[in-house]
């Protein structure tokens, strides 16, 4: 779980965002939210946060965690939106390649502690962020996949439930490069974007993380 020094920062916020795996990073680390009994109605207090973990068959599965929801543990996120409610239903949304929920509890408060080695994406809709971007075109990406797997809908649950994060974010970068690079027009359109691609092949390839092979999400999530 956190240490202590965020644990103390998660006492006066609703949620915290974790440090960048790199400077130029489009997204984080690690997401703490702070679900409380009692709202401070001083910042943003979550009462809910929903995303996808594994069920007892290994299927992304969607799930609301609340202050009562569950004992203390580790789960295995799958890929998707996470999503923080509070009690008017505003909303806070992220995008996770995968990774693990730890829960814990104090009194009058629920801590979910989401890590990641792939970016953790704050989305801001509406808005045409380098993040907001990248999570709505790797959603479009696994519709088109998800598609091609026809009726077979738990197949391709299940091929998304095991993918590992990293190697489920290199593939979407690689992808994405690989359309674009063939769009002269694109990459003037969302030229930040396109940049921030360029950077992160090249901290997956430092890492040793890039794709061996050339298909990308295709082979990764297709038989």
């Amino acid at each position: 779980m956190a240490d202590q020094a965020m644990i103390d920062i998660i006492k006066t916020e609703g949620y915290h965002l974790f440090e960048k795996p790199h400077p130029h990073s489009p997204g984080h680390t690690g997401l703490l939210v702070a679900i409380r009994e009692t709202p401070t109605e001083q910042h943003f207090d979550p009462e809910s946060i929903e995303l996808s973990l594994n069920d007892s068959t290994q299927t992304a599965g969607p799930t609301r965690l609340t202050l009562e929801s569950s004992n203390s543990g580790v789960y295995h996120v799958c890929p998707g939106k996470v999503i923080l409610r509070d009690r008017m239903d505003k909303r806070v949304y992220f995008f996770a390649y995968g990774g693990s929920l730890e829960t814990s509890f104090l009194p009058g408060t629920a801590m979910y502690c989401l890590q990641s080695p792939a970016p953790i994406l704050l989305m801001a809709e509406g808005l045409e962020t380098v993040p907001e971007l990248l999570a709505a075109e790797t959603e479009m990406y696994l519709a088109r996949l998800h598609a091609r797997w026809g009726a077979d809908d738990e197949g391709f649950r299940q091929r998304l439930a095991a993918a590992d994060p990293m190697q489920l974010y290199a593939a979407t970068v690689q992808s994405m490069l690989t359309s674009y690079k063939r769009s002269s027009a694109w990459k003037e359109s969302y030229h930040a974007l396109y940049e921030t691609l360029l950077g992160e092949k090249e901290w997956l390839t430092r890492l040793g993380r890039w794709p061996t092979t050339t298909g990308g999400l295709r082979d990764l999530l297709m038989d």
